[in-house]
């Protein structure tokens, strides 16, 4: 095939293609392409399709295919087929047959701390709460805040009408509506630590009830909770450590290691005591394992001095 050399730059002025071959205004100009100005290889945009069109495996006009259908195709061909993908990895990844939804990231709510009082329905009453203790303070205790189903089904009811919740309780306020694709519940409100395990252990979840439930998640989550709670200091100068709580489990269900996740101190200082803070702090964590999708996990807190605290809430999203 003879060519000829060009040996110079050069600028076109027009706002027409370069090359009559390169765009099409509809399929029947994209046809009408003249055999002898055909190679295989040729692209050409389609303007009413919004698609660019390969001529693949012959010149005929049965060979334009649509470009993003002959990448797909070579690269399954090439590699695996979605569904060998699929039996390869198992079921703890997507299943071929997902209905893939942009990012996937969704959430829950629920303010079903076991603790708050059924004497004032549900509400914390000023100077009320939780006691961290001199004990807990002298132990450097983690103490960790359990959930109460009683209290899910008295608080986690949607206040709005439009859009009409879906009805299905025993998710969480907004009742699975705002949840991850494939993801069922973010919460397990009818885990009973002491019914699973030793309840004279030392694993500090010991008399605890309830749990962040990340058992729909897959590898590669990020799981982020917003913890929401009062603080009302008892000593000048006291720093609270808020964390989740939280230990790996493997697929026995055997707790294999317990820490803290911690996020960033609150200091309360001079002229604090007796007043009542809200805190909106925020705790991550990766899913990267089979300990991690059977993880035990609750919101707690360290203090180094005496302090009272009133759990609110859990904003919990998985971020894909």
């Amino acid at each position: 095939m003879p060519y000829n050399d060009i040996l110079s730059g050069f600028r076109v002025q027009s706002t027409d293609p370069i090359d009559s071959r390169l765009v099409c205004a509809d399929l029947a100009s994209r046809d009408a392409i003249p055999a002898e100005a055909r190679y295989e290889g040729l692209q050409t945009y389609v303007v009413s399709e919004q698609k660019i069109f390969l001529l693949q495996g012959g010149i005929e006009n049965e060979n334009f295919i649509n470009i993003s259908d002959a990448i797909q195709g070579e690269f399954l061909t090439e590699h695996e087929t979605a569904e060998e993908i699929d039996a390869k990895v198992g079921d703890l990844y997507l299943p071929a047959d997902t209905d893939y939804k942009a990012g996937q990231t969704g959430y829950s709510h629920t303010g079903a701390f076991a603790d708050k009082p059924t004497s004032n329905n549900f509400v914390w009453q000023s100077g009320g709460g939780i006691n961290y203790t001199p004990t807990d303070v002298a132990n450097g205790a983690w103490k960790v805040f359990s959930l109460s189903k009683a209290v899910h089904e008295a608080v986690d009811n949607p206040y709005w009408s439009t859009p009409t919740p879906s009805g299905n309780t025993g998710i969480g306020l907004f009742q699975g509506a705002n949840l991850p694709n494939n993801v069922t519940s973010l919460v397990d409100y009818d885990f009973v630590y002491n019914d699973n395990y030793d309840p004279n252990g030392t694993t500090g979840f010991e008399g605890s009830t309830g749990r962040i439930d990340l058992s729909d998640c897959v590898y590669g989550d990020q799981l982020r909770v917003r913890f929401d709670f009062n603080a009302i200091p008892q000593i000048a100068n006291t720093t609270i450590e808020p964390a989740l709580w939280y230990s790996n489990r493997n697929d026995n269900d055997d707790i294999t290691f317990t820490f803290p996740l911690t996020t960033s101190p609150v200091f309360y200082g001079t002229g604090t005591v007796g007043n009542t803070y809200l805190n909106r702090v925020e705790i991550s964590a990766w899913i990267t394992s089979n300990e991690d999708v059977n993880a035990l996990t609750l919101p707690a807190i360290k203090s180094d001095n005496p302090v009272i605290i009133q759990p609110l809430g859990l904003l919990i999203t998985i971020l894909r």
